[in-house]
């Protein structure tokens, strides 16, 4: 009898624990996908049945907003960028978890995306991280990260490179001022500023960062000595004593890669270790920080326990495969699949905290601090607030800065002239008031020139524009803006400014 009943209780066991392995293989996962990509992301799944993918397509507004709509249990998972895995971590209440990387075939058995090194040559007296001071420096451009932001976050965590603490000194000029004291000479092409005159001015100012560059006068793209490739070239035929770089790049201008051409001598260079070790470039690099994968990013209830974690990861997989071979490359490309990409599953689910400082890229992320300054941006509105909420999460994960702050007040352009806020975004309708208030323009909302409106007439109109009607959309508010703008300009009342069906008009 208890033999009988053992055997009633163990076929029962197997049985519900056979159910919920049929549930979790029948499971819907909810994949959330920017709002401009939902169409392609559908269309990638036009056939779930057939391609034996479960998944559905959720539309978020962008990035951050999947990752919300994640930690609500809207959705489940999403394709993120190491940038918003910062976001992820620094999310109130999150429980998120990277599950699986998007890796290159070239690399698919590497642990991080890139690796950045220091490279010198073999009879150089550079024997330490301080030994660098006073060098001529080689970077693969401004902005970029294993030539520029890794080489400051280390030199500076490491106090040897001191980057000013001026708050009336933008972040940009405070890591210009740095570099261009440290080192003697370099080449750090790119655009320090988008504004052209902003540019010309800083680059006159720290003019040495130029001054190994193919062109100096330029120093911007193109420029020989720049690039992943051109910085070891800039090391190698040039003038510069150390070079900001990655592996890969490495072994392929050494040609140590198969397939490759060799530019120049690998018996000459070595890998400079943050200990102050050498190692030849033909062994194993000794690598000083990272930048993590693109990867797959879930909450904890999607991949507690081993078997929802593969469950997820395996239907991951499924629909990753399946947007290689779709016949719409474009769309596979927007959700971040492409011929060059390989799928892979992390043995564990990751803390995105965790993930980040494996790689040492949370510090270069954070290699300026955020309490030198910060901007406060005024709202008014609880919307206003949620939207500027997301733009600074996502606004300091990307560089910009200074560092937003969202304030909240009642009239915002009071609070602006009382210096209880620095800055406010107005509509048109309200730029006489701030004028009037003192208030300095700062930034322009443009449009493209095929994207503006234009007054045009018919060929047979009457020579006197000036009293002509005009046809236009009334229920666009852009245009009737436009038609009141012009009118204005023809020195006729805004009350006078109604559509027209007239045949002789604007």
């Amino acid at each position: 009898m208890g033999f009988t009943r053992t055997v009633y209780l163990a076929t029962a066991l197997l049985g519900v624990a056979s159910l919920a392995l049929v549930q979790a293989d029948e499971q819907i996962y909810r994949m959330c996908v920017p709002q401009k990509y939902y169409k392609d992301c559908l269309d990638l799944l036009k056939d779930p049945s057939e391609a034996g993918i479960k998944m559905e397509c959720v539309a978020g507004r962008d990035r951050i907003d999947c990752l919300d709509k994640i930690n609500q249990r809207k959705a489940d998972v999403l394709a993120s960028e190491p940038e918003d895995m910062y976001v992820a971590y620094h999310t109130k209440n999150q429980d998120y978890r990277v599950i699986s990387e998007i890796r290159t075939k070239e690399d698919k058995d590497a642990e991080f995306r890139y690796e950045g090194i220091i490279l010198v040559k073999k009879n150089s007296n550079i024997n330490s991280m301080k030994e660098l001071r006073g060098k001529k420096s080689c970077h693969t451009g401004f902005g970029r990260n294993v030539g520029y932001k890794i080489p400051i976050t280390k030199l500076k965590n490491t106090h040897i490179l001191k980057v000013s603490l001026d708050p009336d000194v933008t972040a940009t000029e405070r890591e210009l001022k740095a570099l261009s004291e440290f080192f003697t000479q370099s080449c750090l092409v790119g655009s320090y500023s988008p504004y052209p005159e902003t540019d010309r001015l800083l680059k006159k100012k720290y003019s040495n960062l130029c001054e190994l560059c193919e062109k100096p006068e330029q120093c911007n793209y193109p420029d020989k000595f720049s690039g992943y490739d051109g910085a070891i070239r800039c090391l190698d035929k040039g003038k510069g004593e150390v070079a900001f770089t990655k592996v890969q790049y490495i072994k392929k201008y050494f040609g140590l890669t198969p397939g490759s051409i060799a530019e120049g001598d690998p018996s000459e260079f070595e890998y400079l270790c943050e200990d102050g070790s050498r190692r030849p470039v033909t062994g194993p690099a000794c690598s000083w920080a990272q930048r993590p994968w693109t990867g797959y990013i879930s909450n904890a209830d999607s991949v507690n326990g081993e078997q929802k974690l593969h469950n997820l990861q395996n239907r991951l997989e499924k629909f990753f495969e399946n947007g290689l071979h779709a016949e719409n490359k474009l769309a596979a490309e927007h959700l971040l699949i492409n011929e060059n990409a390989v799928y892979h599953s992390k043995p564990e689910a990751v803390e995105p905290k965790v993930y980040l400082e494996r790689a040492g890229y949370k510090d270069v992320i954070e290699r300026d601090g955020s309490a030198i300054r910060k901007m406060r941006l005024c709202v008014q509105t609880d919307i206003e607030l949620a939207k500027c909420d997301t733009m600074r999460r996502a606004a300091y994960s990307r560089d910009i800065r200074p560092e937003l702050e969202c304030v909240q007040e009642n009239d915002c352009l009071i609070a602006v002239k009382e210096q209880k806020a620095d800055l406010v975004a107005l509509h048109a309708n309200n730029y006489k008031e701030a004028r009037d208030d003192k208030l300095k323009p700062i930034v322009y909302e443009s449009y493209g020139p095929d994207n503006v409106y234009v007054a045009i007439v018919e060929p047979s109109a009457s020579k006197d524009v000036q009293k002509l009607p005009i046809n236009f959309d009334a229920q666009n508010e852009r245009a009737r803006q436009a038609a009141v703008f012009l009118n204005k300009r023809r020195s006729i009342s805004p009350c006078q400014t109604t559509p027209s069906t007239d045949k002789n008009l604007m």
